[in-house]
């Protein structure tokens, strides 16, 4: 049995995942395809566009075989610990031959001799990659100066991959998904895994291109920003939308996205889709009310001055978006100002995750399988390092006690979720401990 793995967030799934996919399989002569999916909240630090159950319906009808869902800990983490998180997962299985990953370098020898500097951790790209972050700049800015003074070393001269043109190789380590793949490379190495990495170029739109530059590939930004404009206030106003509104919003997006994918996506238009970033506005507000005179250094990522500027802005909040842009500086990127955010009103707490490597993901909860997949579920079941959760009923009995308080997170922060829907849509979910897996 043959085994590649993927990691997505599908936010939401378009042509370019659809295609990935296929090249994945293809490159790998995979039997089976498995992906770690981010829940209801992205590494962005935003919620997901559409819920987690509708995106593994469409990551299952467009080549994927068993989705599992990342721990929201790592899901809406900076790039170090999201990979960390997601291939840690994959590695636990047991099964998982290959992970394939989407690049704009297209050479995965190239990003794994990049990603043994970072793993093998020596002093120069270390003492570098500190004093950049001190500095306050953010990882990935930062990563590439350590890098790039590594590879420009004595010691690092012999070791400098095939990309050897200083301004090409600063290129490659400013490109997003070459960032996350070498992560991604770092991560299986560190972890000695026998997953081989593979990585598929990117083609179409690059992903920080938020228009239609592609006549059929547009990147998932591109489709968030189009749907956007209906719902500047939020959602609040899409519910009970008629069906001419619907059509013409659905009719901008519909050459980016798989058939499968825009009719799920008519089915929950006005529903439980789309949601969008000043969803969450009222309840941060309150969350940081609630909290600012003992300040907000406790959760993952928040630094003290964050903190402080966080607590001196509370009187200017007016909503999500626009608060992220007045807390932006030079030092502190819109990106992880939100993520900050994010951690703030999820609650994920520094105490609460463990290190970069990966070592609290301790247990893989299915979202949703292909019924032609079983075959795949009895090998995970007969090699995984941990715990295979299909339903919540018996994770109790399956898991220790620190591994059971992760997994509550995950199912406080999916209930948040389903209070923004309810709010926005007045759509009311069952609860996250009764919902069904989703079977193809």
């Amino acid at each position: 049995m043959n085994v590649t793995g993927i990691i997505a967030e599908y936010n939401p799934f378009h042509n370019g995942h659809a295609y990935h996919i296929r090249q994945a399989r293809e490159m790998t002569g995979a039997d089976f395809c498995v992906a770690v999916m981010s829940g209801d909240y992205t590494q962005r630090g935003e919620p997901a566009l559409l819920d987690k159950y509708v995106r593994t319906e469409m990551a299952l009808a467009n080549g994927i075989d068993l989705v599992l869902e990342l721990p929201v800990a790592f899901a809406c983490a900076s790039a170090p610990r999201f990979a960390a998180g997601a291939v840690a997962l994959l590695h636990k299985l047991g099964v998982v031959d290959c992970l394939a990953f989407g690049s704009e370098c297209g050479d995965v020898d190239t990003l794994s001799e990049i990603a043994a500097v970072p793993a093998a951790e020596p002093p120069l790209y270390t003492n570098t990659l500190k004093d950049a972050l001190r500095r306050g700049l953010s990882y990935p800015a930062a990563n590439a100066d350590a890098l790039l003074a590594y590879f420009a070393s004595p010691t690092g001269q012999s070791r400098r991959p095939a990309a050897d043109d200083a301004e090409k190789l600063a290129a490659l380590l400013a490109s997003p998904n070459n960032v996350l793949g070498i992560e991604y490379c770092k991560s299986l190495q560190t972890l000695r895994s026998p997953i081989r990495p593979v990585t598929v170029l990117r083609r179409g739109s690059s992903y920080s291109d938020p228009g239609f530059s592609d006549p059929c590939n547009a990147s998932a930004l591109a489709i968030r920003t189009a749907l956007r404009p209906q719902a500047e206030t939020g959602t609040e106003s899409l519910h009970g939308q008629e069906d001419g509104r619907t059509a013409r919003t659905l009719q901008t997006i519909a050459p980016y996205v798989p058939a499968s994918v825009l009719a799920l996506m008519r089915r929950e238009y006005g529903r439980t889709f789309p949601v969008f970033p000043d969803t969450l506005s009222r309840m941060l507000h309150y969350k940081l009310l609630m909290e600012a005179e003992s300040g907000f250094t406790r959760y993952l990522d928040v630094s003290g001055d964050l903190s402080d500027r966080i607590r001196n802005h509370i009187p200017q909040y007016e909503d999500f978006t626009s608060f992220c842009l007045l807390l932006k500086t030079k030092d502190n990127t819109y990106t992880r100002i939100s993520r900050c955010l994010l951690h703030i009103l999820l609650d994920i707490r520094k105490p609460e995750t463990d290190a970069e490597n990966g070592s609290a993901v301790s247990y893989a909860r299915i979202l949703g399988f292909r019924r032609e997949a079983l075959p795949l579920l009895t090998a995970i079941k007969g090699n995984t390092a941990i715990p295979l959760i299909s339903k919540l009923a018996d994770a109790g009995k399956l898991l220790d006690e620190r591994a059971l308080q992760t997994l509550k997170k995950d199912i406080q922060a999916a209930r948040l979720y389903d209070a923004l829907i309810l709010h926005a849509f007045q759509t009311r979910l069952p609860d996250e401990t009764r919902r069904q897996i989703i079977r193809l």
